[in-house]
């Protein structure tokens, strides 16, 4: 599995702004960063930045979150 940095530039409280996201492809990417969408919605992260960042070496098998962004208002 590949690292991926997924993150969208338009402003808003209480949203996700970026996660990393450790998946196999962009797809499963942009499926996770759906999940669990609140304010800024799910349709923006089909227009998101997503950036390959390295390979992942970890014993999980299954894509998940790794880390996110989140702007509290």
């Amino acid at each position: 599995m590949k690292i991926y940095l997924i993150e969208h530039k338009e402003f808003d409280y209480d949203a996700y702004m970026a996660h990393i996201i450790v998946a196999n492809n962009e797809i499963e990417v942009v499926e996770l960063a759906k999940k669990g969408s609140v304010e800024e919605g799910e349709d923006i992260w089909d227009k998101a930045l997503i950036t390959e960042e390295g390979n992942y070496s970890g014993i999980k098998t299954e894509p998940f979150k790794l880390l996110s962004d989140f702007r509290a208002g």
